[in-house]
């Protein structure tokens, strides 16, 4: 072969076609990009299979045979497992918008809002200087409430009503509110409401006695309070009379001792001059009243006089100088009288708690045969701690029952594990209810109503409500509402619960209707 007629080096002659080794690279390339899509597929259909579904939130929950990622929610109706798990709501929001006191800023972007424009899901807007609430009562005319807020340079004591269905508001302004006083406590009277509130004067403070009717304020005498610390005050109407309670301490300063004073509800004059009515020998603190027919009942907070004092220092140190002084714990418990109306006793006051007890807090209302129903707060650990035991009692004018602990402790009863949420550092708040049941209507029958509502509100949580018996057990568990979220309720009537929700520096009140609601396969 002639030079011209080789072919170049490192290529194939032009009548000979590619030899296989040439072939292979194209063929390898095909396979292997297959080899790949089928590894990355098998990947992604094991993770699909393996991996948690996530719930709300984000948050994981372990896989469930038969589950979707579109599988309702445990508080879904259509999740038989939902259902089981947690109980029916027994609250729904009534009537129109919360009724605003003060300045409510603008509407979060976020969850829908629960009734009195609440958030069940998140915790609640507080801002210094907000409107301050009280105690809520009821009256023929819905329901009132004793607030204060800034204003007119200062702080001005007010009077909100709400009709029973919340869809009517108005504010009644009182006075000003000088010194760092409490809202005023108030007490319906028919169709009127009373108000007192507390005010400081030269000889230390005084109580000053309104009657409300309609937008018409009708101010009473006014009543020396004395210097002691405590502002705690209660008011309460039963036929044309009128009774108001406070504590004070006595001229040696060695105890705490319950005073009382009524008035004539129509004229608002004086009718007794204040005098006590606790023991002699009772260091007592924190009086309610509440009316019953015929009469009052008197309860109140007595201590032992000689308090435990528990102390970081170590046992056997007597010396005061170099002893970590701890928080006093006394013996504390509840003492209870009824009254006429005229606010006379018509039997001396009883222990209705165990005298070795530690009552902290504690709420009435009436019960079976116009009894009272009290609901208190034991626990033996510094004051705002979480834990300590809710206690109910049923009061009758022939003698009390025995304290039953409805929850908290070792002793709770009633309340299902996947529902409670402890006790915290809440108080009890008693509400009435129902005086009697719907036709037919057997304990937690559906449609049936509660004698009396329990509601411990907590800073570290949704609001826990729970309905109780005219004898003050425990109905159902203790649980949260999701129309209630963080609200507090303040005052009841029937199935109607008024409800505050704090928003920046206003409050917003709103109603709710509570029934005993169960299951449908019940």
């Amino acid at each position: 072969m002639e030079p011209s007629q080789r072919a170049p080096q490192g290529s194939a002659p032009a009548d000979r076609r590619p030899p296989p080794p040439e072939e292979e690279p194209e063929g390898f390339a095909w396979k292997g990009a297959l080899g790949v899509a089928l590894v990355v597929g098998a990947l992604v259909v094991w993770r699909a299979c393996s991996a948690p579904e996530s719930g709300a939130g984000g948050s994981s929950a372990p896989a469930t045979p038969g589950a979707s990622a579109a599988a309702p929610g445990a508080n879904d109706p259509a999740d038989p497992a939902g259902a089981a798990a947690l109980p029916p709501p027994r609250c729904a929001a009534a009537g129109p918008a919360p009724f605003v006191i003060g300045d409510a800023p603008p509407a979060p972007r976020g969850p829908e809002q629960g009734a009195g424009g609440g958030e069940p899901t998140g915790p609640e807007d507080l801002a210094p200087f907000a409107v301050e609430i009280g105690r809520g009562t009821t009256f023929s005319g819905g329901f009132a409430v004793g607030a204060q807020r800034e204003a007119e340079g200062g702080t001005v004591a007010m009077v909100a009503t709400l009709s029973a269905d919340g869809a009517q508001g108005k504010l009644v302004r009182l006075a000003r509110s000088r010194g760092d006083m409490d809202p005023p406590v108030v007490a319906g009277a028919g169709g009127a409401i009373l108000a007192a509130m507390l005010e400081p004067n030269a000889g230390g403070r005084a109580i000053k006695i309104a009657k409300i009717d309609g937008e018409h304020v009708t101010w009473g005498a006014e009543l020396a309070e004395g210097r002691d610390e405590s502002l705690a005050l209660d008011v309460a109407a039963s036929g044309e009379r009128a009774v108001v309670v406070w504590d004070d301490v006595t001229r040696d300063g060695k105890r705490s001792r319950i005073m009382l004073a009524s008035a004539d509800v129509g004229t608002m004059r004086s009718v007794t001059s204040p005098r006590p009515v606790s023991q002699p020998s009772t260091d007592a603190e924190t009086p309610r009243v509440i009316a019953r027919p015929g009469g009052y009942w008197l309860a109140y907070i007595a201590r032992a006089e000689e308090p435990a004092r528990r102390a970081s220092a170590k046992a056997g140190d007597d010396d005061e100088d170099t002893a970590a002084a701890g928080e006093t714990i006394t013996h504390q418990w509840i003492e209870v009288a009824p009254m006429d109306e005229t606010g006379a006793l018509t039997n001396t006051p009883r222990a209705i708690t165990p005298k070795d007890g530690h009552v902290l807090a504690y709420d009435l209302t009436l019960g079976e045969d116009d009894g009272l129903i009290l609901a208190f707060r034991d626990d033996d650990t510094p004051s705002g701690s979480s834990g300590g035991r809710i206690g109910t009692v049923l009061v009758r004018l022939g003698g009390a029952g025995e304290p039953r602990v409805i929850v908290g402790g070792d002793r709770e009863q009633d309340t299902p594990p996947e529902a409670a949420l402890g006790v915290g550092a809440g108080v009890p708040a008693l509400l009435p209810g129902s005086r009697g049941r719907a036709p037919g209507g057997q304990p937690g029958a559906a449609g049936a109503h509660a004698a009396a509502w329990l509601a411990i509100a907590n800073a570290s949580g949704p609001t826990q409500l729970a309905a109780l018996t005219a004898r003050g057990e425990l109905e159902g568990g203790l649980h949260a509402e999701p129309a209630l979220g963080r609200g507090e309720p303040i005052a009841a009537q029937a199935e109607a619960l008024l409800v505050a929700h704090p928003a920046g520096k206003a409050m917003k009140l709103g109603v709710l209707r509570c029934t005993l609601a169960t299951p449908a396969s019940k």
